[in-house]
């Protein structure tokens, strides 16, 4: 599954949660998510996602800050988070783009084989990256094995004059 494609995002509406801790809370996060979905009793249209604002690389691992999150049906009000809205999940709105994607095959321990793929494909063929990796996971590590696992990982870019 090494192909890179290139593809148009419409709008979307997405309950998330931003957090600044380890990754490892991501389950907790993603259940929190969904039950606050179930409870105010909102439609999901899509797999669970994370955007992520620092790298593994250089940033310690209790002070990662990403946003968890899933599409939303595009009826859900959006939050208001400038008049002291504080609640733990926001409904925001994600304005269409263009992404260049990858579908990784395999365990998370492996995800950066793919990311540095993406990132020189984007290089290569010049592409701008002008936002956060994104990365959607098609399946759970607790539904199948670690070799199983499928992530669509996407960059927002614009395309460049040669």
């Amino acid at each position: 599954m090494d192909v890179i494609k290139e593809k148009s995002i419409k709008d979307q509406k997405m309950a998330i949660i931003n957090y600044k801790g380890n990754v490892k809370d991501m389950d907790v996060l993603i259940a929190r998510l969904i039950t606050w979905c179930e409870v105010e009793d909102i439609e999901i249209k899509g797999h669970p996602f994370s955007i992520y604002y620092t790298s593994p690389k250089n940033t310690d691992p209790d002070e990662m800050i990403y946003d968890v999150g899933i599409e939303v049906r595009e009826n859900t009000e959006v939050t208001d988070h400038l008049h002291g809205n504080t609640a733990e999940v926001q409904v925001v709105e994600l304005l269409s783009h263009k992404v260049l994607y990858k579908i990784h095959e395999g365990s998370y321990e492996t995800i950066d084989k793919s990311y540095r793929e993406l990132a020189n494909y984007a290089v290569e063929n010049n592409y701008d990256i002008i936002g956060s990796p994104k990365e959607i996971y098609l399946n759970s590590p607790h539904e199948v094995k670690k070799e199983e696992l499928l992530t669509e990982i996407q960059f927002p870019v614009i395309k460049m004059g040669k």
